[in-house]
């Protein structure tokens, strides 16, 4: 908690994580924040900034005159015939002038949005539809600018005249008198019509009551904040940070969102002249100002033509076997092959997907994106562009946050350390390649590009972060902690673990992942420390289903001191090992990724839906150290694993099974540190298994590995042998078509008849397939060996991920159905549609005896089939039967 009561009718900072937020222990003096959040609210440019000073005394004075002019509200009954005389008196005195029909109708739409003006300033009764009425404030504000700024097409100028009202879920109830709106900006001297929604400029808003606004944080005003922040963020990809407005009747509040905290400043009273004069200037500021001032990113630009997002990535870390159209040229030479780069930095233009692939759930914090990008407009999405604000160390003159090493949390450099340890080594391994990478630059109107930092967004409030003890000062004499707007492209693209269909390929992406993991971890000594269910993605390579490890935010040197000694907590809540849960003082090793290799297979082999959710709530609803808690007693031994198997996994998933008390006996079943609970010893001493199992790291790692791998190649020989007997099937098929002979010619005088049964064209073909060739190419197919590869239309049983491949070229007349099956096929869509009637079994053999044609029946074990036979097939004479024998073999 704070160390000191924060006055919140005053300016101050509220840090926000999450959905959490709480005061600062370190605050700043409110007229210092105060004079900061409105010098941020006017434009970055000198001359608009001038500009801005200019106009905003003549707008001000401008709505002070219609707001003195605006008619009087309704006033009450007359008390005495004198103060009846007096008012008519004032009002027969007013000079009048003779104006045209058009300023008319113009001054009658200005005392209308002032009648607005006033109800907001509380000198009216507070209006019944509050973002009506603050739609006519800002566009009374926009129509004196007009007048005050003919040329605003020049400098970019924006209104916020159209605002359009929210609905959002709260946490508070529905009726609190709390409305959200949003100001949508479009050009001046535009109509509202052409307002754009989706602008990344556009202002967050809550209108609400006289008490909420003077203590936001106390009255709980702060959620609908982040709420609205969370909706304006998600519905646009190109935000980096937002102005919002607290509008109350008579009162108004500005505040700055950034990743880490909310600006709230002094609170101004409209009721008076200077406060109607600070709502001005604030208005006139945000319209003059540039788009990357009020938030918006102008590296991503929405290309209307592809239908996609053309998005600008930094080069300072580039693939130095990418190709040469994909890498940027200066001049005829390319791009230096080198991991960093002096400013000013070159970038490279990917076009991104219009949804993202991933958004984070709140925008404070890191708030990640991840695209589907390609290199052209239209080309097609394999590349990944991930976009986030990263913390990491950055010193006020490093012209590159990109110097720093694998030991921090710098994705880029520790994805580019893998490429070239990787490379070096020759593995097989899949891995996110990094294309391009490094901080985004703004265009400033200086002579270089400004990096993206909270620096740049915050500028001497930057001091006063939650990352800096005591404020303005170095951290233990380091470099300073800031957010970094950081942005790379990497490849390949991948598919969710949640796509896959059977167990056997889940199995078999994780084994080929952690075998990477091994792989990485063994050339490049880089721990992941963040195994969870999105970082696992199952791609394509060759045919085969493969795993690949993504997100190294967490990555780190194995060795480096910050593993070392007290390395924290860090990854993904419900997958981090005990150790890493409890923060316990023992180094990270790979046994940690594999704890969480094992939470995850909990997550995956969940018995319902419910289960989840179930397991979610109980992992989720706790501290760290309750989940934790949770972890040592469903470890604890063997008994106690089966029983959280009983409990929330399904008992049809056997390889999972299996492979869960695998895992979980390579772990917690070694000799030296079984289980997880604490052994008590003399001398108030206890020995914890799990601080103890950092020392056999190497040996349970090697346990993991083994046990992983055996499962994988069981399941992959049932996968293998499946995928075998599917292609023997799909030759059988094609080998009955081939075989086939062709159609008996018939009789001139004979008519074609239709199959009397629908399984009367199978059975034919499988007679037609019993000659010797088909015998002799189906016994020679059989003896095929299992690791022969399949044929070319087989679809493997385990290939999920991709469509089955159309037939080759050569079986395409094969292929075909005869007139038979094709007659038969539209019979039976004739009968689904209810056009046909199928005859019952007495009206086929009524029509079987009555029928002039010979028919003969050919013996089957599944049905009759019966073929017409041609004039040139003699059979044996039928013997004379007298008529009365006929009758009589024919009645029974």
């Amino acid at each position: 908690g704070p160390s000191r009561a924060v006055d919140e009718r005053r300016a101050f900072r509220i840090d926000v994580c999450g959905h959490q937020y709480s005061l600062p222990a370190e605050q700043a003096a409110p007229a210092h924040v105060d004079a900061q959040i409105r010098q941020l609210a006017q434009p970055f440019a000198q001359t608009l900034c001038a500009l801005a000073v200019d106009l905003a005394p003549a707008v001000a004075d401008a709505v002070e005159a219609h707001l003195d002019a605006a008619p009087p509200p309704p006033s009450p009954i007359l008390t005495s015939p004198q103060t009846a005389r007096r008012a008519r008196r004032r009002t027969s005195t007013r000079p009048r002038k003779r104006v045209s029909l058009m300023t008319t109708v113009a001054m009658a739409e200005r005392q209308r949005l002032a009648t607005s003006f006033l109800e907001l300033c509380g000198g009216r009764p507070a209006p019944d539809t509050p973002v009506s009425a603050i739609g006519d404030v800002f566009a009374l504000l926009a129509a004196e600018l007009r007048d005050a700024l003919p040329d605003a097409n020049a400098v970019g100028a924006r209104a916020f005249a159209t605002v359009a009202a929210c609905d959002a879920s709260r946490r508070r109830a529905a009726s609190d008198g709390v409305v959200e709106f949003a100001g949508v900006p479009h050009a001046l001297h535009a109509d509202r019509e052409s307002a754009d929604g989706d602008a990344a400029d556009a202002l967050v808003g809550v209108y609400t009551t006289r008490e909420d606004a003077a203590e936001p944080f106390s009255t709980g005003l702060v959620e609908y904040l982040i709420a609205g922040m969370n909706r304006h963020a998600r519905a646009r990809p190109n935000v980096r940070h937002a102005w919002a407005l607290v509008l109350t009747p008579g009162a108004m509040r500005v505040c700055l969102l950034e990743s880490d905290a909310i600006h709230v400043s002094d609170e101004y009273d409209l009721g008076t002249r200077q406060g109607r004069r600070v709502l001005a200037e604030v208005v006139t500021g945000l319209s003059l100002s540039e788009a990357w001032r009020l938030g918006a990113d102008p590296s991503m630009r929405w290309d209307a033509a592809a239908g996609r997002w053309a998005i600008e990535c930094p080069a300072d870390a580039c693939d130095p076997r990418a190709d040469a159209d994909a890498l940027p040229r200066v001049g005829a030479r390319r791009l230096r092959r080198s991991a960093r780069f002096a400013a000013p930095a070159l970038s490279l233009t990917v076009y991104a997907e219009r949804q993202p692939l991933f958004t984070a759930d709140s925008f404070f914090g890191r708030f990640t994106r991840c695209f589907a990008a390609a290199r052209t407009p239209t080309g097609t999405a394999e590349l990944v562009l991930k976009d986030a604000w990263q913390l990491m160390p950055d010193g006020p003159e490093s012209g590159d946050a990109g110097s720093a090493d694998a030991g921090s949390d710098d994705e880029i450099a520790v994805l580019d350390r893998i490429r070239a340890r990787m490379d070096a080594a020759g593995g097989d391994a899949v891995f996110p390649r990094l294309l391009c990478g490094g901080t985004v630059r703004i265009d400033t109107g200086d002579a270089a590009a400004a990096r993206d930092t909270s620096l740049l967004v915050l500028d001497e409030l930057d001091a006063y972060t939650r990352w800096t003890v005591p404020h303005g000062a170095s951290r233990q004499g380091g470099p300073r902690l800031r957010r970094l707007h950081r942005r790379m492209v990497s490849g390949p693209l991948g598919q969710p673990l949640q796509t896959l269909r059977t167990e056997h390929d889940v199995v078999a992406v994780l084994a080929d992942a952690m075998d990477s993991h091994a792989q990485i971890l063994q050339h490049a000594h880089i721990l992941h420390r963040d195994i969870s269910l999105n970082n696992i993605l199952a791609v394509r390579r060759n045919g085969r289903l493969r795993g690949m490890l993504i997100d190294f935010d967490h990555g780190v040197d194995v060795a480096a001191p910050r593993n070392q000694q007290r390395p924290g907590n860090v990854g993904t809540g419900p997958f981090m090992s005990i150790a890493n849960l409890e923060g316990l003082d023992v180094p990270r090793t790979p046994v940690d990724d594999w704890e969480s290799l094992l939470s995850l297979l909990f997550c995956l082999a969940a018995r319902t839906p419910a289960a989840r959710d179930e397991m979610g709530a109980v992992f989720a609803h706790v501290t760290a150290c309750g989940v934790a808690d949770v972890k040592r007693e469903m470890f604890h031994s063997r008994a106690a694993l089966d029983a959280a198997i009983a409990r929330f996994l399904n008992p049809a998933y056997h390889v999972l099974l299996r492979l869960i008390r695998a895992l979980h006996a390579a772990i917690f079943a070694h000799a030296r540190c079984q289980g997880t609970a604490r052994v008590e010893l003399r001398g108030n001493r206890h020995v914890d298994p799990v601080q103890r199992r950092a020392q056999y790291a190497a040996e349970i790692h090697a346990r993991c590995h083994a046990a992983l791998a055996a499962v994988a190649a069981e399941t992959r020989s049932v996968s293998s042998l499946s995928d075998h007997m599917a292609a023997i099937s799909h030759q059988c098929c094609d080998l009955r078509r081939a075989a086939r002979p062709p159609p008996l010619p018939l009789p001139e005088s004979a008519e074609p008849r239709s199959v009397s049964s629908p399984s009367d064209s199978t059975t034919a073909i499988s007679h037609q397939c019993c000659d010797p060739m088909t015998a002799e190419s189906l016994a020679t197919l059989l003896e095929t060996s299992p690791g022969s590869p399949p044929h070319l239309c087989a679809r493997s049983t385990s290939d999920t991920l991709t469509d089955a491949k159309p037939p080759p070229r050569h079986l395409s007349a094969t292929a075909q159905l005869s007139q038979e099956e094709q007659d038969e096929i539209a019979r039976r869509k004739r009968k689904a549609l209810g056009e046909e009637q199928e005859d019952s079994p007495r009206s086929k053999r009524r029509k079987m005896i009555h029928s002039d044609q010979l028919i003969v029946p050919l013996p089957s074990r599944r049905a009759l089939s019966f073929v017409e036979l041609p004039e040139s097939v003699h059979l044996p004479p039928v013997p004379p039967v007298d008529i009365a024998n006929k009758r009589k073999r024919f009645s029974t």
